[in-house]
């Protein structure tokens, strides 16, 4: 049982760090800020208290966000709320507030449900309860599927995305085609995901066909997040889509590079062959990056596959030999390899008249053994 003595030793430990919260600096606030959840609701009244006698004080509105956000209590939720409502609050302490509400997990899903009902604040509340890892945040925010903020719709198929969701059908296959980039994006995004679960709910929908269209966006993002989602698929179709797009003069060399990369996720004996037709591209950049990609190939029955790309390409004297970049990034490639014709090739390059290749070349030969 607490001693008199001993509470009177904690209200007054409680009184110096809400006082250092009040007028401290940084590093003090800091401190104090870590401390006094420990010590219950005197530590939480009075941070409230503070938090109401300085409004315009945001460095302490932030710090009391953090403590406010250790109570699981209606005070605690209400105050948080506040300031998540209040337009005069700094988005920094916005974003304490609702960083703190998530915390505090399945309890602020009711109370932040209320903030969809108002227009103003509907973004707000469906950005805080996607920080709640909890199966009810999706029926919460499913209904806003079509709202007419395209943020909202964006951020509604980013939640609905992450699981099989009942509902995540009609909002995703009206996303990809939706006149906001945003919301393309996170449709894109959110089949890639949950592809084989769309085939399950409507086995009639032709997913490669659909992010295929997706490459051909006019929006960057929204084609690279298709070649993403491709390569998520994975199918002998998801790579003639992503060859498709490889080969065409009018492809962006940012996407192509998202192509490359999403051949090499897939790692099959097709994406392999697509990856050597990708270091002959008119662009160093596509050049280095296959080459790249190909030296780190996983899988074990493809690596021989990979070598021998990476080999046939160099012993036909591309010109892309000339440039010191290639034959640097080739001398540490073909080290991943323990073959001989591709240490031939390394160890070749430990003569090159550039430094700098001579350096990747004994990086090489060491990781060849």
């Amino acid at each position: 049982m607490e001693s008199s003595t001993e509470r009177r030793v904690a209200s007054q430990t409680v009184t110096a760090l809400l006082e250092l919260l009040e007028v401290g600096d940084f590093q003090e606030r800091w401190d104090a800020a870590k401390r006094l959840p420990s010590f219950g609701e005197p530590a939480l009244e009075g941070t409230l208290v503070l938090l109401r006698s300085h409004p315009e004080d945001d460095e302490l509105a932030w710090f009391a966000a953090q403590v406010i956000g250790q109570f699981h209590s209606s005070q605690a939720l209400s105050a948080l709320l506040e300031l998540l409502r209040n337009e005069a609050t700094d988005k920094d302490v916005k974003g304490m507030a609702a960083r703190t509400l998530a915390n505090l997990g399945a309890v602020a899903i009711a109370p932040l449900s209320e903030l969809l009902q108002e227009e103003r604040w509907r973004l707000l509340g469906i950005r805080t309860l996607a920080q709640i890892r909890h199966g009810d945040v999706s029926q919460r925010v499913a209904p806003f599927w079509d709202d007419d903020n395209p943020e909202v719709r964006a951020q509604v198929l980013a939640l609905l995305g992450c699981h099989r969701h009942q509902r995540l059908l009609t909002p995703l296959l009206k996303g990809l085609r939706d006149l906001s980039p945003l919301v393309r994006r996170e449709a894109t995004i959110a089949l890639g995901l949950q592809h084989e679960w769309v085939q399950e709910l409507a086995p009639e929908v032709v997913v490669v066909g659909l992010l295929q269209e997706r490459l051909l966006d006019l929006d960057v993002a929204v084609s690279q997040q298709a070649a993403i989602a491709l390569s998520r698929v994975g199918t002998l179709e998801a790579i003639a889509a992503l060859g498709r797009c490889l080969r065409s003069p009018q492809t962006p060399v940012p996407l192509n590079l998202e192509v490359i990369r999403a051949l090499g996720w897939i790692e099959r004996p097709q994406s392999i062959e697509l990856l050597q037709t990708a270091l002959s591209l008119p662009s160093l950049q596509l050049c280095l990056e296959a080459i790249r990609v190909l030296s780190q190939v996983k899988r074990k029955s493809l690596k021989p596959r990979a070598a021998k790309a990476l080999t046939t390409w160099w012993n036909r004297h591309p010109p892309q030999r000339e440039t010191p970049q290639v034959r640097q990034a080739i001398a540490l490639g073909l080290g991943n390899f323990q073959q001989p014709e591709t240490e031939a090739v390394v160890r070749s390059l430990l003569e090159d008249a550039d430094e700098t290749v001579r350096w990747h070349a004994q990086a090489g030969c060491e990781a060849m053994g």
